[in-house]
């Protein structure tokens, strides 16, 4: 059969192990999203936005012509085309920005923990509502980046399904660990907030047509993580 051919197998893993990769950035910020809710809310939170986020990608790939047609422009501004590409890339990476400022603020006020017993219905949603714009923002490039990997390919959208399938699971599962890890220590929510900062900075960026490279970025978060970690050990060790 054409799917157990190596070209289909090979394309079929590397592009899970691209979803899984692009899916750090959703991990991160759905960790630091739902730090504001109880903790008995949060893993619930966790599971209905990514499951929302899940179907909301699967409806982007069976509409992948309508998101083909966003990159057309939509009007001008000082000689500049807008395209719903390049407003829905601004619009994400300000709100990035803002947030991750905004969390950071919190932090040097010590308010960290000032919603975390109290929550509503109305926040509770709010939540979930910000996990799934920011993943329909983070997931727009590469939906469109998979079909293109995947031209030539049979069954291709069934292949791709799959692959979104796994990558969410990865999130689902490792996100409670990562969002564990990043509340027992500040320093880390320190570097992961400004990770998002700076992916904010890069969609805001991608939107005016100027493209930056992401490994960069990836490379210098696991950098900065990798030094924090071997800290963090040190100081048990001494303690």
């Amino acid at each position: 059969m054409d799917i157990f051919t190596f070209d289909y197998l090979f394309t079929f893993f590397t592009l899970s192990g691209l979803e899984i990769i692009l899916g750090i950035d959703n991990v991160i910020f759905i960790a630091i999203l739902v730090q504001s809710l109880p903790l008995i809310e949060r893993n619930k939170a966790r599971i209905i936005g990514l499951t929302l986020a899940l179907v909301l990608r699967i409806l982007m790939l069976l509409g992948v012509a309508w998101i083909i047609k966003l990159k057309d422009p939509l009007f001008s501004c000082f000689g500049f085309a807008f395209s719903g590409r390049n407003l829905l890339l601004i619009l994400g990476g300000l709100f990035l920005i803002v947030k991750s400022l905004l969390e950071l603020k919190d932090m040097f006020k010590n308010e960290d923990h000032k919603h975390v017993n109290t929550s509503s219905d109305n926040h509770y949603w709010k939540i979930i509502g910000q996990i799934v714009f920011i993943d329909l923002i983070l997931s727009f490039d590469s939906i469109i980046t998979a079909v293109g990997i995947t031209e030539s390919m049979p069954y291709r959208i069934p292949m791709i399904i799959l692959v979104i399938l796994i990558a969410m699971i990865v999130m689902l599962v490792s996100s409670k660990s990562i969002g564990n890890f990043i509340y027992k220590h500040q320093s880390i929510k320190v570097i992961a907030l400004m990770f998002i900062g700076f992916i904010g900075v890069m969609l805001l960026l991608n939107g005016f047509e100027i493209n930056m490279d992401k490994g960069y970025l990836y490379f210098a978060m696991i950098f900065s993580l990798v030094t924090e970690a071997i800290n963090i050990k040190l100081k048990k060790e001494v303690k």
